[in-house]
């Protein structure tokens, strides 16, 4: 029988595909096998779709820009998603000055990776996150 551990960060890399940005996260996870342990190399892919902003940044750092949310609603190291930021608001602004078109519901997310000491905040329409698949 298999007992499975917390998953360790290893890296991450980014690239984008047409108009989805993908962050590549490669980690290792310890498995328990009939009590002998095994370290398998996993990656997961956060697709962002159609997404119209992407910043990376030191973390921790200053943040560069401010959001209104409830306590607990920024999680460490998780995906978020803050249904309320001035980036969000001031780019929705700016669409609507620059075109006569129908802003596409943007919504605005961030994770941070510790081990990388790098943030990621990302406008988009949708975000996937991928099973666990096989690493290198």
């Amino acid at each position: 029988m298999a007992k499975f551990s917390k998953p360790l960060q290893s890296r991450v890399s980014f690239r984008s595909v047409g108009l989805d940005v993908i962050l590549d996260i490669n980690y290792e996870k310890e498995v328990f096998v009939n009590n002998e342990e095994v370290v398998l190399p996993l990656r997961r892919e956060i697709t962002f779709n159609n997404a119209r902003c992407f910043i990376r940044e030191p973390f921790p750092g200053g943040a560069i820009f401010e959001f209104d949310g409830a306590q607990g609603e920024f999680g460490l190291g998780k995906l978020t998603e803050f249904m309320d930021s001035e980036w969000l608001s001031d780019n929705l602004k700016t669409w609507r000055l620059a075109s006569s078109h129908e802003s596409p519901t943007f919504r605005h997310f961030s994770i941070q990776f510790l081990s990388e000491n790098s943030a990621f905040d990302v406008l988009a329409v949708d975000v996937f996150l991928s099973d666990e698949l096989p690493g290198s």
